[in-house]
């Protein structure tokens, strides 16, 4: 169906899909578009020769749109046939900040930038994905039919991969406009499907009124303890310890420990969690986090592909995740 175009393999969803492009005059288009004009601009003439009305109806992107996108490391952009490219980003009135979505690499889920700050830590061979399964093989075994409570969804990839092991996951969310991005993000799609159930609000104000003992494993994944310190309180974890099931297991985001910021905010973490009444509390170093339960608790091994990176990570990249407003905003996974 493309005879007589040049085209090009492309995907336009962050690596999940492959679409062939035609090289048309001034830019690109779908190839599939692009052929089934040809034959209506006038049999057997070259796409390149369509009036110009007609080729400009097709463009995805012109070559000066190509050029400035791939200056912008930072930004990601819709692109749809005949009209302007558009970069990606909205304003979140919850929180008063700039939200985009941010290119993590070649064929690579993205990422989101709230107000230039990144959602997910950068290491050496660490990407959102992986990112993503530190923090579950934190709280592994995750089984089929486990209970999983997600506090601060952000981009969902945590409650996706949960969900994805047969769990029933709850997630919370402060921030409306993070479903607008999710919804735009391809990887984020499986958010609003399937054994997820999405709760709205300050996860200060929600999580009290969760049953006792509803949840097997609890990630909690919260902005700074600057912009969410009631996230970080003993009040706070107290109802995180009692709607923890008796032989649950709970993960907790703090950044880097081994940096000099995260690591005074995880040995406040473990202090709090342990006079809260937590019988057992690890820093999980590889995960960025803190693992803790009601009895005895172990640091669960990395997954095999973060031990395969771990020597180059050199456990970079973590610091806290600076977004949000009051209990939740966008960091999550």
């Amino acid at each position: 169906p493309h005879e007589g175009l040049d085209t090009i393999d492309a995907t336009l969803d962050f690596g999940i899909s492959t679409t062939k492009l035609a090289i048309i005059k001034g830019g690109f288009a779908l190839a599939l578009a692009s052929a089934a004009a040809v034959s209506e601009v006038s049999e057997g003439a070259e796409v390149h020769d369509a009036d110009a009305d007609a080729t400009t109806s097709l463009l995805l992107a012109s070559w000066e749109d190509v050029e400035d996108v791939a200056e912008d490391e930072k930004g990601c952009y819709v692109l749809t046939a005949g009209a302007e490219v558009e970069r990606f980003q909205v304003f979140s009135e919850n929180t008063s900040r700039a939200c985009s979505l941010m290119p993590a690499g070649p064929g690579l889920a993205p990422t989101a930038l709230i107000a230039g700050f990144s959602m997910h830590r950068f290491g050496v061979g660490v990407d959102p994905m992986e990112d993503t399964a530190r923090k579950i093989g934190a709280i592994a075994p995750v089984r089929q039919g486990a209970r999983i409570l997600d506090i601060c969804t952000g981009l969902g990839y945590t409650s996706i991969a949960a969900s994805r092991k047969g769990a029933h996951v709850t997630t919370i969310e402060l921030d409306p406009t993070m479903t607008r991005m999710c919804q735009m993000n391809p990887h984020s799609r499986e958010l609003f499907g399937g054994n997820i159930r999405q709760l709205y609000g300050n996860a200060a104000d929600v999580v009290p009124t969760l049953p006792d003992g509803a949840f097997d494993r609890i990630i909690h994944d919260p902005p700074t303890f600057a912009l969410a310190g009631e996230l970080f309180s003993s009040e706070f974890y107290g109802h995180l310890m009692r709607i923890l099931a008796p032989k649950g297991r709970l993960y907790h985001y703090i950044g880097d420990p081994a940096s000099k910021s995260a690591g005074n905010v995880a040995k406040g973490v473990v202090q709090r969690l342990k006079a809260t009444g937590f019988g057992g509390v690890a820093i999980d170093y590889d995960a960025h986090g803190v693992i803790a339960a009601h009895g005895p608790v172990k640091v669960n091994p990395p997954p095999k592909a973060a031990k395969k990176q771990q020597g180059g990570e050199g456990r970079g990249g973590g610091g806290g995740k600076v977004v949000g407003g009051g209990g939740g905003g966008a960091r999550g996974g």
